[in-house]
């Protein structure tokens, strides 16, 4: 029997349905829609009896993670590790912007400006599930759920008590009623879609009611003030199996994020709560050894954690790469956490991808960019992207580090409490450029500062060159994301306002 005449593989789908499987060698039109070839391999999902053994990938985001506190308890983590890898953003929003659309983030229209993944081009996870992958996503941080757009393209999408994910926690019942139709056409719609098994509607039902039970039964018998940011219950769903089918899963976990609260066995340190933005705007600063202290903590749990999570990934998954965001400051540049500005504290990250037979360390510098075309070229789907594959051949190149300026709701609190002209000079965008040679250069509220020497001949012009370069989004195409007051009050107590 010829290629051409191989049936299509099946693979199972909450049931025993024929789709094509995962992995088989997949194309794309221009407009970026993957297609996948006729292979003669066939799967059997749950039990992956495979002749063609799909490639799977986690993505683990460890939320604020700097990159020194990373060498300090990751050791243990292996893998190929790139030691000169640079965010695209400060913070949370604009760098997971870039990780799932392999753009700068104000390209994507996605920063303090205009928050919300809302850019007409598909994203990462719709690339992905047009191409028969299965992605399935775990967030612990708001700023990165279905209240910003975050799970597009995601079969499910979970979160902790801190998200409260109530559009994908049970799988795509938004996109039921958000068609584009109206009236009869658009239940027509929904009935298309339903027998088509494009909501997986019972799968849905079970996912939800299970991690509800669960939780509800967890917290029953083991309750107790320390509530987990995340790698807890990552840790008790993955052992529960509930991600077996996923062909991708992105997680993001907020261990190391403000406000620093590790279970007491963990603690060394008082409380270490301050506000930031006096702390950054005054002399009113907290003791730094006393934050920096509960922020070690913090990463220790995060650690521990995060052992036993990798154990349990590195055993479903063929890749495992892990990352962090951002970083965070402790009073370097008389600045707190992460409330301005591209300090290199607070863009250079970890990244180190996991998998048979990597190790080692690269030195050339990279990006956030890079995972995106990584994940691409693993799964082999073709779409734009600005990155470069960390597997691959890794060009010398310099990339750029946004900061798009304070949030709106940042601003609104600020200018109650502290002078125009000194909240307007926090607000102003800066820019850093990462290159060959671990140099970094940036803008600061003062001038100019850079760290090593730039194979660059005048760096501050190279760096206005490339953000010139860049096509931002129409300002007036871009829409800010209206949020409910029990949303407003858990980004405060994050201090994203």
């Amino acid at each position: 029997m010829s290629s051409s005449d191989s049936p299509e593989p099946l693979i199972w789908n909450g049931g025993w349905g024929r789709r094509p499987v995962s992995g088989t060698g997949i194309s794309s039109t221009l407009s970026g829609t993957p297609q996948i070839r006729n292979s003669p391999a066939y799967a059997f999902h749950p039990l992956k009896l495979t002749l063609w053994l799909m490639t799977r990938i986690a993505l683990v985001v460890l939320d604020t993670l700097r990159k020194d506190a990373f060498d300090q308890h990751f050791s243990w983590l292996p893998g190929r590790r790139f030691e000169q890898a640079w965010s695209t953003a400060k913070w949370t929003m604009p760098a997971h912007a870039s990780l799932f659309t392999g753009t700068y983030a104000s390209e994507a229209g996605a920063n303090a400006n205009s928050e919300g993944l809302d850019r007409p081009e598909p994203v990462l996870a719709e690339l992905l599930s047009r191409a028969e992958y299965t992605p399935r996503a775990f967030s612990a941080n708001l700023m990165v759920s279905p209240v910003f757009g975050f799970d597009r393209g995601f079969d499910s999408f979970e979160g902790t008590w801190r998200v409260n994910v109530n559009s994908k926690g049970i799988t795509g019942w938004r996109e039921l009623f958000q068609n584009s139709h109206s009236g009869a056409k658009k239940y027509a719609t929904i009935a298309k879609g339903m027998t088509a098994g494009w909501y997986r509607i019972l799968p849905s039902i079970k996912t939800g009611l299970a991690q509800r039970l669960t939780d509800r039964y967890v917290r029953t018998l083991f309750e107790q003030p320390h509530r987990d940011d995340g790698a807890a219950p990552l840790l008790r769903s993955l052992q529960q199996n509930r991600y077996a089918d996923a062909d991708f899963l992105f997680v993001n976990l907020m261990e190391a994020h403000a406000p620093y609260d590790p279970p007491e066995s963990y603690r060394t340190t008082e409380d270490a709560s301050y506000d930031e933005v006096a702390a950054t705007l005054t002399d009113d600063e907290p003791d730094g050894r006393l934050v920096r202290g509960a922020y070690n903590d913090s990463v220790r749990y995060l650690a521990d954690q995060y052992e036993r999570i990798f154990a349990e990934l590195q055993r479903r998954f063929d890749y495992v790469i892990t990352l962090s965001d951002h970083g965070e400051l402790f009073g370097e540049h008389g600045s707190w956490r992460h409330l301005h500005g591209v300090y290199p504290e607070l863009t250079r990250i970890p990244i180190v991808i996991s998998g048979e037979g990597l190790s080692g360390a690269c030195s050339k510098t990279v990006s956030l960019l890079d995972v995106h075309r990584t994940i691409l070229d693993l799964l082999n789907v073709e779409a734009v992207s600005r990155g470069q594959n960390l597997l691959g051949t890794i060009d010398d190149r310099f990339y750029l580090v946004e900061y798009e300026g304070l949030r709106a709701a940042r601003l609104e609190k600020m200018r109650d409490r502290y002078p125009d002209e000194l909240v307007r000079s926090y607000d102003r965008p800066l820019n850093g450029l990462a290159g060959p040679n671990e140099y970094y250069g940036y803008q600061t509220l003062e001038g100019w500062e850079e760290r090593g020497s730039s194979t660059a001949e005048n760096p501050p012009l190279l760096l206005r060159e490339l953000a010139a370069s860049i096509t931002r989004r129409d300002e007036d195409r871009q829409s800010s994301v209206p949020v409910s007051e029990d949303v407003r009050a858990r980004l405060e107590d994050l201090g994203y306002a």
